[in-house]
């Protein structure tokens, strides 16, 4: 971990955190901001393994308040394509370096959402809720990918979810399952890496209590938020993820 924390470090992690915390229990996709914080305040490796304990721990306030409103059946649609997004990204990396993959994901993102945009203009060619293989393939993919190469699992998950049209409360109940395994899940990869490792667990205890009062302030934000404006800042936020990751990789 870092040696000497700044009162600048310590401002800038804990907005980061505090922003992880509140993407758990009302809107998901604002963690993919919080990402470049961490990984500028204490480089990428150490990062991952700094936040890991912290995002399950977000998990768990996520799954409090919204576990009973998964649907399984989206989670299942997407594994293999999760899984095809991940050997995908693994073997390009052999040409590829991080910073073009991510340039990659961002326009992948952006045709995404921009496709999302047209098909709200065009009624007749939304059918609400009909999980198409193509786009579920298409989402899987992209979400194994920006899990894999650019921390940003959350942005794909968020157009799946937008695009399958459930609703807010499905929204996050499936968000919050589908993370909560995909986090459990990197625990032994990053103890092996030696990325999770007592020190990083020590200082997670400090800023636990930032990301509790992140979780808690979404509570209170998520129950006064609309349909129509939760998807509208979802979809924003995405674009902003989008553009972030086609200029930085």
């Amino acid at each position: 971990m870092v040696e000497t924390w700044t009162p600048v470090l310590v401002l800038v992690v804990g907005a980061a955190v505090l922003l992880y915390g509140f993407s758990k229990t009302a809107m998901p996709v604002a963690g993919v901001l919080a990402g470049p914080m961490l990984a500028v305040a204490l480089g990428a490796t150490t990062a991952s393994g700094f936040i890991l304990p912290l995002l399950l721990l977000g998990d768990m306030f996520a799954l409090a308040r919204y576990r009973q409103h998964v649907n399984w059946r989206l989670i299942i649609k997407l594994v293999p394509g999760v899984l095809v997004g991940i050997l995908l990204t693994a073997a390009l990396f052999t040409f590829v370096d991080v910073h073009t993959l991510g340039r990659i994901i961002g326009i992948l993102i952006l045709v995404s959402l921009l496709l999302e945009l047209w098909r709200r203009r065009n009624p007749r060619t939304d059918e609400a809720g009909q999980p198409h293989l193509l786009a579920v393939a298409f989402f899987g993919s992209l979400a194994g990918m920006t899990t894999m190469a650019a921390n940003a699992g959350g942005t794909a998950m968020t157009l799946y979810l937008v695009n399958m049209r459930v609703s807010m409360l499905a929204f996050m109940g499936t968000f919050a399952w589908f993370f909560f395994i995909v986090n459990a899940l990197k625990v032994p990869f990053l103890l092996g890496l030696g990325f999770l490792n007592a020190d990083t667990l020590r200082t997670d205890l400090w800023f636990a209590p930032v990301l509790v009062a992140g979780a808690l302030i979404g509570y209170g934000i998520f129950a006064r938020m609309n349909e129509r404006v939760f998807t509208n800042i979802a979809l924003a936020l995405s674009a902003v993820a989008s553009v972030w990751l086609i200029i930085h990789g």
